[in-house]
């Protein structure tokens, strides 16, 4: 085994001992939160500013995590769009900023920012409010 890949390794297992203590969400937990609520036509917003999930992207603080884009001007997708979304993620390879291939799975952690970005926001729950909203709930997170 090569160094870098001892390296990976020894950081990966770091962060998986990190998450079992942490609010953040990995992406299986996203998807089964998502997947609980009755009415899937619903639609997906984020608390802050009016923010919508857009797509998926390697995050450029860990290439080989998630990040959930959001816009501010496009139409917020429904429960059922974004759980396909999520689902279509597990398994798949995304290329990190900078290049190279990452695989996701259901133990990626998911972070919210756009493409390029590498803010601390991290998804730690899903949220149905009174008025039938559906809100991804966020806050701080340390990688």
């Amino acid at each position: 085994m090569d160094l870098q890949k001892m390296l990976d390794n020894a950081v990966n297992a770091g962060r998986q001992e990190r998450l079992k203590t942490s609010s953040q969400l990995i992406l299986g937990e996203l998807i089964a939160k998502l997947e609980a609520l009755e009415d899937r036509t619903q639609t997906v917003s984020f608390a802050f500013e009016n923010a919508v999930p857009t797509h998926l992207s390697s995050w450029r603080g860990s290439y080989n995590e998630l990040a959930l884009n959001f816009s501010f001007e496009e139409n917020a997708p429904t429960v059922e769009d974004l759980i396909k979304r999520l689902k279509q993620a597990v398994g798949a390879t995304y290329q990190g900023y900078k290049g190279g291939e990452f695989l996701m799975g259901k133990t990626t952690p998911v972070w919210v920012a756009n493409y390029g970005n590498s803010g601390n926001t991290g998804i730690t729950d899903v949220i149905q409010t009174e008025d039938d909203e559906v809100i991804l709930k966020t806050e701080y997170s340390r990688f």
